[in-house]
């Protein structure tokens, strides 16, 4: 019953276009957490005795990668869980560019271009079109029967 109002139901073009930055966020995080977890066996980290935090730093970071993949998908099935989730997860790249403006002055250039897309992101899942298209799912979603 679901699946029918999916089928029923096509999400915008600003969905699509989110659904693939989330996408490309938690293959960027995968990546990522990939390598550092090849970088525990870089002699600056034995030295430094790191490799343990390294590894599970690497691994929350696939981990966070495979999730966000997971909320994507959510997305183009009009799931709020997955717009909340979505959602805190720019919040938090959001402020991380702010905080990189603190911590580094002179970057400011490289933290707005940081926090566009967050922005962005935020604005279409929560306005327009894109809240429209959750309010209608959550409408036409059969209620759960006890």
């Amino acid at each position: 019953m679901a699946d029918e109002t999916a089928a029923r139901l096509r999400p915008p073009a600003r969905i699509i276009a989110v659904v693939v930055l989330t996408y490309l966020a938690g293959i960027l995080d995968i990546a990522v957490g990939v390598l550092l977890v090849l970088a525990r066996y870089d002699a600056g980290v034995e030295r430094d005795g790191e490799q343990l935090t390294v590894t599970l730093l690497g691994s929350a970071l696939i981990l966070i990668g495979l999730l966000t993949i997971a909320m994507a998908s959510g997305l183009t099935r009009a799931r709020n869980s997955a717009r909340i989730f979505v959602t805190v997860l720019m919040a938090l790249s959001l402020t991380a560019s702010v905080l990189d403006v603190v911590r580094e002055p002179g970057a400011v250039w490289s933290a707005l271009v940081g926090a566009i897309v967050p922005i962005a992101v935020i604005l279409v899942l929560w306005t327009g079109r894109g809240a429209r298209y959750f309010r209608q799912a959550r409408r036409e979603r059969p209620e759960p029967s006890a």
